[in-house]
């Protein structure tokens, strides 16, 4: 099995959505309307475009490189995206915007290794500290806390026409986080 993580292109659009889509649907089905998580399967080639178009902005605003993969044998299996915050509340943290790792991969260290990277490009970004949004549900959250990472709040998060509850996840000192990533 050989795996390899690098920065994302365009031209991985489809396989970054067949992560998105599917590892959506193994973790939030139950959790969130059934007929939201059908139109992201049946709707693939649609939404797998709005993911190109997406890519492109960041490459055009020179921020593709911080959207991770994660290959196995060639086939995308995992994505990262860390960027600046996006919330006025977490003004001086880093954002990490997404993880997943397709279920059948997970329990290899790909999804660890992936936050790695992000924490190291955060922290390459100036960032001392980090948040990141976690649907109330899903299982990753014990993976955060692992790690130490602190529940903070507990937020509406807007999706399409409704909104579940999201946990704010915080991380205090990405230097010591990195330590513990290795």
């Amino acid at each position: 099995m050989n795996i390899s993580y690098r920065s994302a292109k365009v031209s991985d659009y489809e396989g970054i959505y067949y992560v998105s889509c599917y590892s959506w649907e193994e973790t939030y089905r139950g959790f969130m309307p059934d007929e939201y998580l059908d139109d992201r399967i049946n709707n693939f080639e649609e939404r797998s475009l709005r993911t190109k178009k997406y890519l492109e902005h960041l490459e055009f605003e020179g921020e593709l490189e911080n959207y991770l993969v994660c290959e196995v044998d060639g086939k995308i299996v995992g994505i990262c995206q860390y960027s600046k915050t996006q919330n006025d509340n977490y003004a001086d943290s880093g954002l990490l915007g997404a993880l997943y790792v397709l279920k059948d991969y997970q329990g290899l260290g790909i999804g660890k290794e992936l936050f790695r990277l992000a924490v190291v490009g955060l922290m390459n970004m100036g960032y001392k500290t980090m948040y990141l949004e976690c649907l109330v549900g899903n299982k990753a959250i014990d993976f955060y806390k692992k790690y130490d990472g602190e529940i903070i709040e507990v937020i509406d998060y807007p999706i399409s026409d409704f909104t579940v509850k999201a946990e704010i996840v915080y991380y205090n000192h990405l230097r010591n986080l990195r330590e513990k990533l290795k």
